[in-house]
């Protein structure tokens, strides 16, 4: 007896809709994507109960032709592709015939349609995949799709969906990213006749993400546009004030079509290097369009993943295009206070008056525990003018006696620091604790240079000075942490250790940049790397891109058999990385190249950490000036290396708005 049969058309028409109808999002999104395909520019897409009892999608598309309606709900049924030579090229959304035959199957379906030229309209039913009826309607042109009752006929399936709330939320996340897709066209979302959202279909990018992800993460985005390797890169990614603890906000769009590629978030990442936290994660709405035919669609049942047929060249069009536009960026996150505040002053009720608590006493009371108060300069140093160098309550250097080094060089420098006229005439070089009473104009040259106070202290020369420099006005500083200037009408709050730890870092970046060479030391014993063949053969492949960055080997069956290391890597971590970018090759997520960069950046930015001046401790004002001027004269440094903003801007209308001078 045969044990071999040829399963019953309803039976594989179950089996395909498993692997295309996961749950109602699967639903929806094959079915918007229809609608684009037919050419609309309107599509309303509504659902019931989480879209098991009801999901509809209307569109003003070309609409189906009577006598095509039947057809559509056959398997591999399409009017996208006829010949194989349309797989090597395809730009619709849709292509297998799949889509509809699946719904169907699982679903009672109905779909009412008309074409411009057509006199009325045509309506399907059908049930579990068997059409009901085709008969004539009235209607408007274009396509809606009624989908009722999902998996009706399948219960092991339906039992497994989630709650009604959890699976409106995926529909919800999903059609966001087919209507960012595409800002050409308005979408519009209604879950439990409540509207979600509606694009407007204006095609501006900004303007969808406004009405998609909301007013503040638009806000927080920074334009993206390039072109590298033939492969054009365009849309925004969040500034870094703008990321997430995980990967849900990376949108990425290959041709117009939303898809989850390994290749392009990790390029993303990899270029975010320095601007965020590393626990922290980029968003973006990232386009990459390029030739059809060098990308491969193909490869997912519900489309989600694609194949590059050159991976690297993708990569790197991402990385560069990202990297440069974050260091070409410049702006300040601004810094929004709290509900003004609304005293209520308690009545006396015996005399009717208002009771204010006496604190004179308590004023006047010494704290316990405090440190003593700072020493206050004789009245010479207010009469001296610039050329004293002591701040007026300057902390006792003689008292401190466990003073790490670094600042024991910072109190000395402040007695060898020789104010030029240039400084004594912006009021650089006075006494910190005096207000200058004016602004003060200062340039990343024109100031004492912090390493070269530390190291060999010096006179700046007046000839430094840039008649472009930014004019600011030196308020103060909090907890010895926090600096305050008054810069273009708002008030500029830096963090002085996170400033300094950027400007070291960008100072770090700019000479490792003028030499390129990556030394290597040859080992005594060559040591050999495990590696499966794919990876080697990965290896052998890009043999020279290693070369580059220190490496020398062979490669052999058992592995890769190393004889030089980067020279400034121990044995272990060199193992390390070449096995992290041979990974990272054999997936198309880097490059020898970027990987290196990406480790090296990582080790300047912690030498930049220990180099900085250190939030919590006293320092003097020509240094203090010297980093105002520097972050005044750069506006692309606004985080330091490890994510963390170098500065905020207080408008003064949030100021005025706290004390009710504005409403």
């Amino acid at each position: 007896m045969a044990n071999i049969h040829v399963l019953s058309f309803e039976i594989a028409n179950l089996i395909a809709a498993g692997e295309v109808v996961e749950r109602p999002s699967s639903v929806l999104k094959e079915l918007i994507e229809n609608a684009i395909d037919a050419g609309a520019t309107h599509i309303v897409a509504e659902i019931k109960r989480g879209g098991v009892s009801l999901i509809r999608v209307s569109d003003n598309g070309c609409g189906i032709e009577r006598e095509d309606l039947p057809v559509a709900l056959k398997r591999h049924a399409t009017s996208k592709i006829q010949t194989r030579d349309d797989l090597d090229g395809i730009t619709t959304l849709g292509f297998r015939g799949e889509a509809l035959a699946a719904i169907a199957s699982v679903s009672r379906l109905t779909m009412i349609t008309k074409t411009k030229d057509a006199a009325t309209a045509s309506m399907l039913t059908s049930e579990g995949g068997t059409v009901l009826d085709v008969t004539d309607v009235g209607a408007a042109d274009g396509t809606t799709v009624v989908v009722e009752d999902l998996f009706f006929n399948v219960p092991a399936r339906r039992k497994f969906l989630k709650k009604d709330a959890t699976e409106a939320m995926n529909v919800a996340v999903l059609v966001e990213k087919v209507a960012l897709s595409r800002p050409d066209i308005a979408i519009q979302l209604l879950i439990d006749g409540e509207e979600r959202f509606h694009t407007p279909g204006d095609g501006n990018v900004e303007n969808t993400v406004y009405a998609v992800l909301g007013r503040d993460f638009a806000s927080k985005m920074l334009s993206v546009d390039g072109t590298v390797n033939r492969i054009h890169v365009h849309g925004f990614v969040g500034r870094s004030d703008n990321v997430r603890r995980n990967r849900n906000l990376e949108n990425v769009f290959i041709n117009g079509r939303y898809v989850k590629s390994m290749t392009v978030t990790a390029a993303v990442e990899k270029a975010f290097t320095s601007y965020i936290a590393p626990e922290c994660f980029p968003t973006c709405v990232l386009f990459v369009d390029m030739h059809p035919s060098v990308v491969d669609v193909n490869v997912h049942p519900a489309k989600l993943e694609v194949k590059f047929s050159d991976e690297k060249s993708v990569f790197e069009a991402v990385y560069y295009t990202v990297r440069r536009t974050l260091e070409d960026s410049e702006y300040r996150p601004d810094m929004t206070l709290s509900k003004p505040y609304k005293p209520a002053f308690p009545a006396n009720e015996s005399q009717g008056q208002l009771r204010i608590k006496d604190v004179t006493a308590e004023a006047a009371r010494p704290l316990i525990g405090t440190a003593a108060p700072k020493r206050e300069a004789p009245l010479s140093a207010h009469l001296s003018g610039a050329g004293d160098r002591r701040p007026l309550y300057e902390k006792p250097v003689s008292s401190r006696t466990d003073m790490p080094k670094e600042d024991a060089m910072q109190a000395f420098a402040k007695h060898v620091y020789r104010p030029t006229e240039a400084h004594v005439s912006s009021g650089a070089g006075r006494p910190s604790s005096v207000p200058t009473g004016g602004s003060t104009t200062l340039t990343p040259d024109s100031s004492l240079k912090l390493l070269d106070v530390l190291e060999k202290p010096q006179t700046p020369s007046s000839t430094d000075a840039v008649t472009d420099a930014p004019s600011y006005r030196y308020v103060g500083e909090a907890f010895d942490c926090y600096v305050m200037v008054e810069y273009e009408g708002d008030l500029l709050i830096i963090d002085k250790h996170a400033a300094h730890e950027r400007v070291l870092f960008e100072e770090l970046k700019r000479q490792r940049e003028t030499d390129t060479r990556v030394t290597s030391q040859q080992l005594l014993l060559p040591v050999t790397v495990p590696m499966t063949p794919e990876i080697a053969e990965t290896v052998r492949a890009h043999k020279e891109e290693f070369f580059d960055v220190g490496y020398a080997f062979e490669v052999q069956d058992d592995g890769v058999t190393v004889s030089a290391i980067p020279s400034l890597l121990d044995l272990t971590a060199a193992q390390s990385l070449l096995c992290e970018m041979a990974d990272e090759l054999y997936e198309g997520r880097g490059n020898p190249a970027i990987t290196d960069a990406m480790r090296r950046e990582r080790m300047l930015y912690q030498t930049a950490c220990k180099g900085a001046i250190k939030g919590g401790r006293f320092y003097d004002r020509p240094i203090i000036d010297w980093l105002i001027g520097r972050v005044l004269a750069l506006p692309d440094i606004t985080v330091c290396p490890h994510g963390r903003p170098i500065a905020y801007t207080l408008k003064k209308r949030e100021l005025d708005r706290q004390f009710d001078r504005i409403k």
